[in-house]
């Protein structure tokens, strides 16, 4: 009878506990669902011509090996949406420009153009943890070799079950899926903090190419981004 006491009251404590774990440690990993970034530019005049153009959300769709990241400004004129394999360490990168619509597909060498901005850092961890968007995140620092290039925090969860999905960028080194962190590209610094995660089937047709857009070798694409983003650095 003691024993049955003791068991039932130790059930009573631990399991208010592990019911409020939500995406603890205790809970399974997701390998499939959507994430939400608000998106911030800390280094844009506010007040600049281009101000009200810049995008406020991007999401990444993604399954335990493929994601897209789709991002919209200037009110839907300019639309992008990277399809990424992870396994196959390939990319499909797709921009929208009002009637132009392209198309490009990547291999790790073909992404150096797009990193050569920032360069690959030394990326340090730290101990240091927090929650984001519900989940345990740990952070890391990446360290640039570029004198007037600063040092970014990197906050990255191992809960998000998605393989190897930094592979395409500055930061392939961190084990785990970014949920605050800044990049940099075409002289623009953009800071990307998740304010949600929801967990759920996805549609794998949403990892094809889009079938309306015209295939184009990366440096075209390039060519069009640099274009394109320079003018909201006016």
């Amino acid at each position: 009878m003691r024993i049955t006491t003791k068991y039932l009251m130790l059930s009573a404590l631990v399991t208010p506990f592990l019911s409020g774990c939500g995406t603890g440690l205790l809970s399974p990993k997701v390998d499939e669902g959507v994430i939400e970034y608000a998106l911030s530019f800390p280094d844009y005049d506010p007040d600049g011509i281009m101000a009200g153009m810049l995008p406020e959300r991007t999401t990444v769709t993604f399954s335990s090996d493929k994601q897209v990241a789709e991002l919209s400004a200037g009110m839907g004129i300019f639309r992008t949406a990277m399809v990424t394999d992870n396994k196959a360490k390939a990319m499909d990168y797709h921009l929208s420009l009002m009637s132009k619509k392209m198309v490009a597909h990547m291999l790790p060498r073909d992404l150096l153009v797009f990193n050569k901005d920032s360069g690959i850092p030394t990326i340090l961890f730290t101990n240091d943890v927090d929650t984001i968007a519900g989940y345990p995140c740990k952070r890391a620092i990446a360290v640039f070799s570029k004198i007037d290039q600063g040092e970014i925090d990197l906050w990255y969860t191992d809960r998000i079950d998605m393989k190897n999905p930094n592979w395409f960028g500055p930061f392939a080194d961190v084990p785990g899926v970014l949920l605050r962190y800044d990049v940099v590209q075409y002289g623009m610094r953009m800071r990307l903090d998740a304010i949600s995660v929801q967990p759920g089937k996805v549609d794998p047709a949403l990892f094809e190419v889009k079938a309306d857009h015209d295939a184009v070798p990366a440096e075209v694409l390039h060519h069009e981004l640099a274009e394109v983003l320079g003018t909201f650095s006016m």
